[in-house]
């Protein structure tokens, strides 16, 4: 059996030690926390010194207001250009340009200074434009990426987007965009994305009116991923762009980040919530830009060939040729020819099923009809259109018509839209007859948004 009388007696025979005990422990207790104090003072000091040196452009200001005007920047000529790799921080010929760094959101905070750092250069050779933008990211491990197909839509990923207004006539203009993956994303825009409706899917059914993301031109882009966040470099020819014949150019121009994680969306010229890239009216713009006059011919041949011979029957040689020409009269002016047409490489259409009585319009994918496409859009794309250019070349029931040829004029004289078609389809057999279609339309934006003809 346990005693517990000497354990009960400690404290009534020994107080003076138990009291020396507990001011011992206050002690150790009081110097642990001074030493500790004095351990983490040297970093608290130079942590506010780093914070005190850090720079306005690392560290956004809650009280910063975005600008009452639209920004400007400035377009430096080099002679050698940047190499295409997605190096911008590392690539010398980065070096000469001056950056555009504030973006603003748009959401979530509208009005506020985006919360990571932006940095867009932009250089240009004889016959290339480029840009250099480096986004920067904290967290560069939260980057998200969706889709990797060419004009994938842009928003549920970490993206960019640049839009150029080369005529700066604040109503049409060229959409490039991609992600950390570096998908190619592009679009023509006609009238501010009027009656094509908003949004970046891959495929726009109708004519091509407001924004055409079936316009596919000849560019590239180039990623890269770093501890720093991501760069990109874009490479535009200047044969891909059509713009004015003036010696001095001065373009509008808007940029676009989106940070997926934070749902941000934050533009270089500042726009409000219910606007997007295509707020052409509100761009900013780029000036420097002394572009020589551009060679732009091109010629697309074809060639089909078959041969079958069965048993002892005669041996069959079929064949067939066409070809394709585009040839730029002006900067702005662009002719497009072909000769017994052949759209095999087109990418086939998304299948849709049709529960009303109502046509579904189809996407116009095939390349001679998408340049300029919003040209000839009168009504509202997919809805109500006096032309559907999808119309050439199909049959009753959707079968295919042979095109013999065509041409057509399309892009501005001085601030005037000028389009003409003609397109010539052969005969088959019992169901269709040869038929010409002939299309012209002139047209110009007026300064309040509006346009007549």
């Amino acid at each position: 059996m346990y005693n517990m009388r000497p354990i009960l007696q400690i404290g009534h025979r020994y107080p003076e030690h138990i009291a020396m005990t507990l001011v011992l422990r206050r002690n150790l207790l009081g110097i642990a926390f001074a030493g500790a104090f004095l351990c983490a003072l040297p970093t608290t000091l130079a942590g506010m010194q780093n914070l005190a040196t850090k720079s306005p452009s690392d560290t956004p200001s809650e009280t910063a207001t975005p600008p009452a005007a639209p920004p400007g920047m400035t377009a430096f000529l080099v002679e050698e250009a940047p190499l295409l790799d997605g190096e911008v921080l590392t690539d010398p010929v980065w070096a000469v340009a001056d950056p555009a760094r504030d973006f603003w959101q748009t959401r979530p905070d509208e009005g506020l200074p985006a919360t990571e750092r932006t940095e867009v250069r932009v250089v240009y050779t004889r016959d290339t434009l480029f840009f250099g933008i480096v986004c920067y990211d904290a967290d560069p491990s939260g980057i998200i990426v969706s889709d990797s197909r060419r004009d994938s839509p842009l928003d549920d990923t970490d993206s960019f987007r640049l839009i150029l207004d080369t005529y700066r006539d604040q109503q049409n203009g060229f959409v490039f965009g991609t992600n950390p993956a570096a998908v190619e994303y592009d679009g023509q825009l006609t009238a501010e994305g009027q009656g094509g409706g908003f949004g970046g899917g891959r495929q726009r059914g109708g004519s091509g009116g407001g924004f055409n993301v079936n316009w596919d031109s000849s560019w590239e882009v180039r990623t890269k991923v770093g501890d720093f966040g991501w760069s990109i470099e874009f490479a535009i020819p200047f044969r891909t762009l059509r713009y004015p014949s003036n010696d001095r150019q001065v373009w509008g121009v808007n940029y676009q980040r989106n940070i997926r994680r934070r749902n941000e969306v934050a533009f270089w010229s500042p726009l409000s919530r219910q606007f997007n890239l295509f707020r052409l009216s509100s761009a900013g713009s780029i000036d420097g830009l002394e572009i020589p006059s551009q060679e732009n011919f091109k010629v697309i041949p074809y060639a089909l060939g078959t041969v079958r011979k069965r048993g002892d029957q005669d041996t069959n040689y079929l064949g067939d040729a066409g070809l394709d020409v585009k040839y730029s009269l002006t900067p702005s002016l662009t002719l497009d020819a072909t000769y017994n047409t052949d759209f095999a490489q087109v990418e086939v259409d998304e299948q849709q099923i049709n529960l009303d009585r109502f046509n579904l319009f189809f996407p116009e994918k095939r390349p001679f009809f998408l340049e300029n496409a919003g040209v000839f859009s009168v009504g509202d794309s997919g809805e109500a259109e006096l032309f559907f250019s999808r119309r050439i070349g199909i049959g009753p029931g959707g079968r295919p018509i042979p095109i013999l040829g065509g041409a057509r004029v399309s892009g501005k004289l001085a601030r005037t839209n000028i389009g003409f078609l003609n397109m010539q389809t052969e005969s088959l057999g019992d169901i269709a007859e040869s038929n010409n279609f002939t299309v012209a339309r002139v047209s110009r934006e007026l300064p309040n948004r509006s346009s007549i003809g």
